[in-house]
């Protein structure tokens, strides 16, 4: 078959207004899909065939900050994966993108001053990337962990975020300008029939057989690692295009009902009232009913959303106040310091060893082939 590029010159784009580029509802960013476009072209495999069986509009894909709906995104990851024949395509793709497919956030990351920075700005702004897509960050005495999940569970074998773990690996690599091993990471695979050997050329992750399930990632990095400063820090520039993913970020939320309903949960809660559906609603002019079915349309669950932001304050809470774990947990909410404790102690599970059908891990560069994974 017989392909056309995707690539527009740009006196070939054609202006979009907002309706057009941010659709309702959860979204993708266009670029992040283009990058992965050339990966699975060095499989072979025609993209553009991919597009146009399931009806994707491939316009969007050099117009800036334009995004697709994710569950069209969904469909193109699990086209990709029964086109390429590789279940684990998500780390190719991630280990082969650029920062500045990011924009903004690319070229914050690429100014960062430490891998800790890095990590902080994945964490506080990867809804630009996918707005399905949850990240938290952990710290403790001996090492930093960014957790991630997809919100609507395990979708296509996992591979968004198996491209994201490995993009931050790559970015932890270049910036460093060395080798920079986790100390542990983590994706769960629901009935991934990829072996060993046929990934053990990836370059940073393998997998395994686990035993239970789990419906997240992780990567964990080393104190060390986390806080060796970067020759290519520059705050000026990471700032001012920061303030550019805020903008960027606040124009996107404004199409997710659910990122509202964060917004105001978390205020709330900072504020040491109780986030209760009926004031959640009243601050939106709605009512509990109209609030809990956009939820709904959105498949999310309005009690998930605050114990989520529950968990959060919690850790952060702990990490950096001196007060009691009893007065922290009325702040936030807890009528009984035990449930908060429980609470906090849970949040941490990102440090302990996920399971799984299968289960992407780490191995030290010495055990693994330097091999492309489209070579084998």
């Amino acid at each position: 078959m017989s392909t056309q590029s995707l690539e527009r010159s740009p006196a070939e784009v054609v202006p979009m207004d907002d309706d057009q580029l941010l659709p309702l509802g959860d979204s993708i960013l266009a670029s992040w899909i283009r990058s992965i476009c050339q990966t699975v072209r060095g499989y072979g495999v025609s993209p553009e065939a991919i597009f146009e069986r399931i009806g994707m509009d491939s316009t969007l894909l050099t117009v800036p900050d334009a995004r697709y709906p994710a569950m069209t995104v969904r469909r193109f990851w699990e086209a990709v994966i029964s086109a390429t024949g590789d279940e684990l395509i998500g780390l190719t793709c991630g280990q082969e993108m650029q920062a500045p497919t990011l924009h903004g956030l690319g070229l914050a990351i690429m100014t960062s001053h430490s891998l800790a920075q890095v990590l902080e700005l994945t964490a506080s702004y990867g809804k630009v990337i996918s707005t399905t897509m949850d990240m938290s960050l952990a710290h403790n005495a001996s090492s930093s962990s960014l957790s991630l999940r997809t919100l609507h569970g395990n979708e296509a074998k996992q591979a968004a975020l198996l491209c994201v773990i490995a993009f931050i690996q790559r970015q932890a690599n270049s910036l460093s300008q060395h080798r920079v091993t986790p100390v542990e990471v983590g994706v769960q695979i629901n009935n991934c029939s990829a072996n060993e050997p046929k990934t053990a050329g990836r370059s940073i992750l393998v997998v395994r057989s686990t035993l239970k399930v789990r419906k997240a990632g992780f990567i964990r990095y080393s104190y060390h690692d986390v806080m060796e400063p970067y020759a290519a820090q520059n705050a000026m520039l990471r700032e001012a295009n920061e303030q550019i993913v805020r903008q960027y970020l606040n124009r996107v939320r404004q199409y997710s009902f659910t990122v509202r309903v964060e917004e105001e949960i978390e205020e709330l809660l900072k504020a040491g009232e109780s986030a209760r559906i009926q004031a959640v609603a009243a601050r939106l002019n709605m009512s509990s009913r109209t609030l809990q079915r956009r939820l709904e349309g959105e498949r999310t669950i309005f009690m998930q959303l605050v114990d989520k932001h529950r968990k959060q304050l919690a850790h952060d809470a702990l990490a950096h106040t001196e007060r009691s774990i009893t007065e922290i947990a009325y702040t936030i909410g807890f009528s009984d310091p035990s449930n908060f404790s429980r609470t906090a102690r849970g949040g941490s599970d990102v440090l302990r060893q996920p399971t799984g059908d299968a289960f992407v891990n780490c191995r030290p560069e010495a055990e693994q082939k330097e091999q492309s994974p489209r070579q084998q």
